[in-house]
């Protein structure tokens, strides 16, 4: 029968102490890691219940796509499980402008042709917890920052422009 640990250092002369330990710890810094990069934040109490109004501005689409969203459409979050975002309250169209460099050097601000850009104005049952907004208590709002988003009948990439209420 074999001893524990023999003369070398060894675990049951395969491995030894000091291997283990290392491999523990690096294990629990890897796993560390990884939690902490996934956790998305919830609140589990919020401070208060508030009715948010947020835009949302939608670069060069085509004209169909802009017709396609209209007041009244519920608005979800493709990157959250299809968490509900909102109630489209308004939406306002106008043509799109793109600034474009000529063979010169120059630089001009030119319109986009048949591409539309479309701010969405929506309305969301939410929650404010430590100053953060939260569409639906799950999603947080924050200014600038991109969504993918979708309705009944479209999908796009939207920025969130502005957040109004709920304090």
């Amino acid at each position: 029968m074999r001893k524990i640990i023999d003369a070398n250092g060894r675990i049951f002369g395969l491995i030894s102490f000091i291997d283990i330990v290392v491999f523990i710890v690096a294990l629990v810094l890897v796993s560390a890691f990884f939690v902490r990069a996934n956790v998305i934040y919830t609140p589990a109490t919020a401070d208060a219940s508030a009715n948010v109004t947020y835009t949302v501005r939608i670069q060069s689409v085509r004209a169909t796509n802009a017709a396609l969203l209209r007041p009244g459409d519920s608005l979800y979050s493709r990157d959250h499980g299809s968490a509900n975002m909102g109630t489209i309250v308004a939406v306002d169209i106008t043509e799109s402008y793109a600034a474009e460099q000529l063979l010169d050097g120059t630089i001009v601000i030119a319109r986009v042709h048949e591409r539309y850009d479309v701010v969405l104005t929506v309305e969301a049952e939410g929650s404010v917890s430590g100053g953060r907004f939260f569409a639906n208590r799950i999603v947080e709002l924050n200014a600038n920052a991109g969504y993918r988003l979708f309705t009944r009948y479209n999908q796009f990439e939207g920025t969130l422009m502005m957040i109004y209420g709920g304090l």
